[in-house]
């Protein structure tokens, strides 16, 4: 079911690679606002020191924000600009991304510093030096402690990501194991009914061509409705009801007036997904173990209920019932397979129950939760590769 996204979820990991060229005019262009919005915010202690508004007017309060705006713009987007590119030359953690970063920072900081101070005093004088070292040792530590945040962030989200890759592969394969299972099962149930309607086919042939071409066109129809359903895993309710018809028909030639069905369907409420070759079971086993045995034969029916949160499905017959001996206790490997299809699919949200029919034969009712069936298609009709992949390459670099 989903061997292809299996094989890009098992390799599938947090991408460290650079970015596509065509994505850095956008990240630039957020890191820039980031590195403005922080130069403004920072600025503004301007406005908070003692005073300020008693000695200076509005107008030389704002100049003098403009100006340590700029100040501070003037290393911020330097710093900004080194962790950028650092980021497209050593996308991999480790020592050397640590290293790098740690002397882009440093670099960024000497060059902010130096330009803030060529342009405020010119050819001089200039501040003390020890002074410059501090200013430059500050933004140092401001630089250092928001790339430790962000480096902090990344982190958490390539962690994030690999344990969702590893939750997908697993899904995978628990999705890959249950589809094993059911293959299995359906395996397991022989399909006695083609051997026996092919030598019924020779015969008719040789006896009565009639009816022996009507009886391999029915067998075409019933091949046409089966193929689907094996392969696609969960057809509709409708398509398993036309596949019970066919199935039907063919048992009707070879029985003859042993044998009598009737189907009661509702016209709405069929489009619902349901187990594959599910009902052709229960009706097989209604008529080898209820109705082979009786002389007269019998007839079978299929009910279908469709429920506001559920449907229910019931496969009567008015066989030899639940007598000592006859095979119908419901521990075949037809219904055993049945049920555990049904727990595996549904788990507790859909059941296989076996009744005695009044007067005689038993029903085998199946009842499938709404919800539950739609959650099971979801899973078995998995979104394309790269739609069910997507959080796992989503871009990696924060602004």
């Amino acid at each position: 079911m989903a061997k292809g996204i299996l094989m890009h979820a098992a390799t599938a990991t947090f991408d460290d690679r650079p970015l596509p060229v065509r994505q850095w005019p956008q990240m630039a262009g957020r890191r820039t606002l980031l590195a403005l919005g922080l130069s403004l915010v920072l600025s503004t202690q301007v406005l908070f020191q003692e005073s300020v508004f008693t000695y200076f007017s509005i107008g030389e309060t704002l100049h003098s924000m403009g100006l340590y705006f700029l100040d501070i713009l003037a290393i911020a987007a330097p710093m900004v600009g080194a962790v950028s590119w650092v980021d497209s030359k050593w996308p991999e953690p480790g020592r050397v991304r640590n290293f790098a970063l740690l002397m882009a920072l440093a670099s960024a900081v000497a060059l902010g510093t130096v330009v803030s101070t060529a342009a405020h005093y010119g050819a001089g004088p200039y501040l003390p030096a020890a002074y410059l070292w501090g200013e430059a040792l500050r933004w140092l530590l401001v630089g250092g402690a928001m790339t430790l945040i962000y480096e902090t962030q990344r982190r958490h989200e390539r962690n994030q990501q690999q344990l969702h890759a590893a939750e997908l592969r697993h899904k995978v394969l628990d999705n890959q194991m249950t589809e094993a299972r059911i293959k299995m099962m359906e395996a397991q149930i022989e399909p006695h009914f083609l051997f026996n309607t092919l030598a019924t086919v020779k015969r008719l042939y040789r006896t009565e061509p009639v009816d022996g071409a009507q009886m391999m066109a029915r067998l075409k129809a019933y091949l046409q409705a089966a193929l689907p359903q094996i392969r696609h895993g969960l057809p509709t309710l409708a398509s398993e009801l036309q596949l019970v018809r066919t199935y039907l028909e063919i048992l009707q030639v070879r029985m003859g007036a042993r044998l009598d069905y009737r189907i009661d369907a509702p016209a709405h409420g069929l489009l619902i997904p349901f187990p594959a070759m599910l009902l052709i079971t229960l009706v097989e086993n209604a008529i080898k173990h209820g109705l082979n045995p009786l002389p007269h034969g019998g007839w079978v029916e299929i009910k279908v209920v469709d429920l506001p949160d559920r449907i229910t499905a019931e496969v009567r017959d008015n066989g030899v019932g639940f007598q000592s001996g006859a095979g119908t206790s419901g521990s075949g490997i037809g219904l055993a397979n049945t049920r555990v299809r049904l727990a595996t699919l549904y788990g507790s949200d859909a059941s296989l129950v076996l009744l005695q029919n009044d007067p005689s034969g038993v029903i085998a009712r199946v009842e499938v939760a709404k919800q539950a069936a739609h959650v099971v298609q979801a899973i078995a009709r998995p979104p394309a590769h790269d739609a069910l992949l997507a959080p796992i390459r989503r871009k990696r670099h924060p602004a």
